[in-house]
C-alpha cells in the first residue's frame, strides 16, 4: 500500500531538484546590480552616555533608635510628620527610672552623712593629737626635773604615737568618703541620663519616613540598639546609588552630568550629576559592579525615597561637531570584507585617505616630564605650581612603579583634563584605572587654586572623549564605485559617531548599507 506513495514523492522531489539547479543555472549569466543608500556628514551633538538603575534615596537618613528598654507609653511621630531637632517623637514609661534616680538620690545623701561623721572624727582626732603633743612637751620638762619618772614619759610618747595614727586613719577615711559622694553623685547623673532617654527626641530636622512600634510595644535595648523611627533630612535634595558594570566604570567620572525618570513619573526626566565614584566593588553572580552616586534636586519633592530610578550618565558631549551615522562608521563593501579575509590579496585595495598616528595615553596632561604649554596656559600656572605638580606627579609615578612591581608603569603622554594615559599598558582593570584618576585629582586639588580646579575639570570634561578616539574608514561613492576615506572617529550614542579627524566635509555623502539585486 505504501510503495506508491514512496514513488510519488521520490519524483516530486526530483521535480524540485530540476527546477532550482535550472534556476541557479540560468541566474548566473544575469549580472547582479549593487545599489547604495547614503547619508550626510553633518553637524550636531553627540553624547555618549551609560545606563544604569538605582534606588532614591534622602542626602542623609537618620536611624533614631532607643538606648534603654522599657514599654512605649506614648507616641508624638507618626509617617509623615515633619520634625525638628529636639522634637518628642515617643517615651519610654519613666517609672522604672525615676525610682532609680531616687534611689541614687538617696545613697547619695546617705554618702554625704558619711562624709559629715568622717570629718568629725578628723577633727576629734586633730584634737586628741594637739593635746597628746602638749601632754608629751609637758611630761618632757618634767622628766628632764626628775619629777616623773621614766616610764611615765613612754607612756606619754606612745599616746602620742597613737593619735598620730588615729589621725592617719581619720585622714583616710575622709578620702574614702569623699570618693563614696563621688561614686553616688556618678551614679545619681547615669540614672538622669536613663531617665531623660525615656523621651525619644528626633536628632535632625527633617520628616519622618518610618515608624518601627506603636504604642504599649516593649522595646529591648541589648548589644545593638533597636531602630524605632527614620527621618529623612532633606528631601529638597536627593541621591541615587547606581550601580555601574566593570566594563563602563572607567569613563564615569565626578562631576559628569545624568538623567534618570522613575516609574512614577514615566514621563518626566529629572536632571542630577555624579557627586562621587565608589572604588568597593559588589561582586554577585560573578558580575562586579560598582557604586555610582548620583545627587539631585527635588524642590517639589516629586521623588520619594525608595522610588526605583532609570538613570542615564553623560560620560561625553560633543556640541556642534562632524558626525555620521554609525551605520556608515560600521559599514564595508563586500570586497573590503573580503580583502580583510585575505589580506594577501590587498594589493588591489581601495586606495584611502591616509592613516593617522597612534593615540597617545588616554588624556593624561604630562609631555616630556612636564605639564604641556596648552594646560599651563589655560589654568595659568605658576611657575612654583608647576614644580610642585611635577614633584607630585614624580611621587605618583613611583608608587605606581611600586606597585606593579618595579616595571614599567605604561603610561603615556596624553593631553589635558585627565590622569596620566595608558598608552603603553598600564592598568588591568577599572578599579585601578578609577583610583588612578583619584589620585591624580588630589594631587591636582593640592596645589590649584578653587578657580584653576574649576577649569580643570571643564578641560578635563571637555578633552575627555580624545582618549576614545579611534582609527576608523567611511565610504564615499565615486564613479559608481566606494572609496575608503581614513578617518579618526571619537564619541559615539544610539545614533550618530563623532568625527574627529579627517578629510570629509560637511555635507559629503557617505555610505550606510548596500543592496544586491539580481538584474532581470
Amino acid at each position: 500500500m505504501s510503495n506508491p506513495w514512496v514513488k510519488r514523492i521520490g519524483i516530486l522531489l526530483a521535480v524540485v531538484l530540476v527546477a532550482v539547479v535550472g534556476w541557479r543555472f540560468l541566474s548566473q549569466g544575469k549580472a547582479a546590480k549593487v545599489s547604495y543608500e547614503l547619508a550626510d556628514v553633518d553637524r550636531g551633538t553627540v553624547e555618549k552616555s551609560i545606563s544604569s538603575t538605582g534606588s532614591v534615596a534622602a542626602l542623609v537618613t537618620v536611624d533614631v533608635g532607643s538606648q534603654i528598654s522599657g514599654q512605649i507609653s506614648d507616641l508624638k511621630a507618626d509617617f509623615n510628620t515633619q520634625v525638628k531637632k529636639g522634637d518628642l517623637l515617643a517615651v519610654i514609661d519613666p517609672q522604672t527610672y525615676q525610682q532609680r534616680m531616687n534611689s541614687a538620690q538617696a545613697d547619695l545623701s546617705v554618702a554625704y552623712a558619711s562624709l559629715g561623721t568622717q570629718q568629725a572624727n578628723l577633727r576629734k582626732a586633730q584634737t586628741t593629737l594637739d593635746q597628746n603633743r602638749r601632754d608629751y612637751e609637758r611630761s618632757k620638762l618634767l622628766a628632764e626635773s626628775k619629777l616623773i619618772s621614766q616610764s611615765a614619759l613612754e607612756d606619754s610618747r606612745k599616746a602620742l604615737e597613737l593619735s598620730e595614727s588615729d589621725l592617719t586613719i581619720a585622714q583616710a577615711q575622709i578620702r574614702n568618703a569623699e570618693a563614696s559622694v563621688q561614686t553616688r553623685k556618678a551614679s545619681l547623673e547615669q540614672a538622669r541620663i536613663d531617665l531623660s532617654r525615656t523621651q525619644i527626641r528626633s536628632p535632625i530636622d527633617g520628616v519622618v519616613i518610618q515608624r518601627s512600634i506603636d504604642l504599649g510595644q516593649t522595646v529591648a535595648a541589648s548589644l545593638q540598639a533597636p531602630v524605632l523611627f527614620k527621618i529623612a533630612q532633606d528631601l529638597s535634595q536627593i541621591r541615587i546609588e547606581a550601580k555601574v558594570d566593570e566594563a563602563d566604570i572607567g569613563s564615569i567620572n565626578a562631576e559628569n552630568s545624568a538623567t534618570f525618570t522613575v516609574d512614577a513619573f514615566p514621563d518626566q526626566n529629572f536632571n542630577g550629576r555624579v557627586v562621587q565614584v565608589r572604588l568597593a566593588s559588589t561582586t554577585v553572580q560573578n558580575v562586579v559592579t560598582y557604586s555610582v552616586m548620583i545627587q539631585a534636586n527635588n524642590p517639589r519633592q516629586m521623588l520619594i525615597p525608595g522610588m526605583t530610578a532609570n538613570v542615564r550618565i553623560v560620560t561625553a558631549r560633543r556640541e556642534n561637531v562632524l558626525r555620521v551615522p554609525n551605520d556608515a562608521a560600521r559599514f564595508q563593501p563586500p570586497e573590503a570584507r573580503a580583502v580583510a579575509a585575505n589580506p594577501a590579496g590587498a594589493a588591489g585595495g581601495f586606495a584611502g585617505g591616509g592613516g593617522f598616528p597612534g593615540a597617545a595615553g588616554g588624556g593624561g596632561g604630562f609631555q616630556g616630564g612636564g605639564f604641556n604649554n596648552d594646560m599651563v596656559k589655560q589654568l595659568g600656572l605658576t611657575e612654583d605650581q608647576q614644580k610642585k605638580l611635577d614633584k607630585a606627579r614624580q611621587e605618583l609615578f613611583a608608587q605606581l612603579r611600586t606597585q606593579q612591581g618595579g616595571g614599567p608603569t605604561g603610561i603615556g603622554g596624553g593631553g589635558p583634563g585627565g590622569p596620566p594615559g595608558g598608552g603603553g599598558g598600564g592598568f588591568n582593570n577599572n578599579g585601578q584605572q578609577q583610583a588612578m584618576r583619584n589620585r591624580f585629582e588630589n594631587m591636582m586639588a593640592s596645589v590649584l587654586t578653587p578657580e584653576q580646579m574649576e577649569k580643570f575639570r571643564a578641560m578635563r570634561t571637555q578633552r575627555g572623549g580624545q582618549a576614545q578616539s579611534r582609527r576608523g574608514t567611511l565610504w564615499t561613492l565615486e564613479g559608481g564605485a566606494p572609496k575608503a576615506h581614513e578617518m579618526r572617529l571619537g564619541v559615539a550614542d544610539d545614533r550618530y559617531t563623532e568625527i574627529v579627524e579627517g578629510d570629509l566635509k560637511e555635507g559629503a555623502k557617505v555610505i550606510v548599507r548596500a543592496r544586491t539585486e539580481v538584474a532581470k
